[in-house]
């Protein structure tokens, strides 16, 4: 599934793409990831899709997940690697970042013929003020690199002390960044990655605060959500839960709505 070209994904992927390269990663502990560029698949449309792909400068592919439970086992995401290597010929590398309160998840899987890795990243692992000190350290010298970037971006995701006053200070730190496409990137990276695990009421407020920035994220937030819509359809399909309105009896309508209100609470 080409996810650079369908509709309303444009911003999203270019956003994600030049907020994770020059090395940003490294704020996650993920090494030697330099340059990306988008990269679009052409497999069949019923393959369980992937969350993002792109080429690197060394010709291998990265693999981007955003979990928001503990995948029990790696079948899935081995079943779209397996399709995507054997169509593109290359090695695939595969981040899978966990969201909430996933603190373990399996990072192997062994079939007999091969074995198959992933690489983990939990956010609940990884210090959100010790990033945001960071952050704070490097703009009082006029520093300002990618893992900077990302770490402001990030650090609603991790563990924080206090989410309100880790909020106040993401807040405070975004105006700061050297310039207007800088600040743009980090608070998209805020909402693409942070919009999960804020309440209501912090994302509204967030949203409003950036409104000096506000193009970018507003796009991102609104891909978000069709996100949600399209994975909310995935699982109802997944389930047997019709979805075109064709079974539309009482008890199809509960069964749906109740699934739909499951998967959201997941997005």
């Amino acid at each position: 599934m080409g996810y650079a070209s369908m509709p309303g994904q444009d911003s999203l992927l270019k956003a994600l793409t030049r907020t994770l390269s020059g090395g940003a990663l490294e704020a996650l502990g993920v090494r030697g990831v330099e340059t990306l560029a988008p990269f679009t698949t052409e497999l069949p449309a019923s393959t369980l899709r992937m969350d993002r792909a792109w080429r690197m400068a060394n010709g291998e592919v990265f693999h981007l997940e955003f979990q928001d439970r503990r995948e029990r086992t790696l079948h899935r995401f081995l079943e779209y690697d397996a399709l995507l290597a054997n169509q593109i010929q290359a090695r695939i590398r595969t981040v899978v970042l966990y969201h909430a309160h996933v603190a373990s998840a399996p990072q192997e899987l062994d079939i007999g013929t091969a074995i198959y890795r992933v690489e983990n990243v939990f956010f609940s692992a990884l210090d959100g003020d010790d990033a945001l000190d960071e952050v704070e350290a490097h703009l009082r010298v006029g520093r300002w690199e990618p893992i900077v970037r990302l770490r402001l971006g990030l650090a609603l995701s991790m563990r924080v002390e206090d989410r309100h006053q880790a909020m106040a200070r993401v807040l405070n730190l975004l105006p700061r960044a050297p310039d207007d496409e800088e600040r743009e990137l980090a608070a998209s990276a805020v909402l693409a990655f942070g919009d999960r695990a804020l309440s209501d009421e912090d994302r509204r407020k967030l949203r409003k605060e950036l409104k000096n920035v506000f193009r970018m994220a507003e796009e991102l937030y609104e891909d978000g959500r069709r996100e949600a819509a399209e994975d909310i359809a995935h699982r109802l399909l997944a389930e047997g839960v019709p979805v075109d309105g064709k079974s539309d009896g009482p008890a199809s309508r509960k069964t749906r709505a109740d699934a739909a209100r499951g998967a959201l609470t997941l997005t």
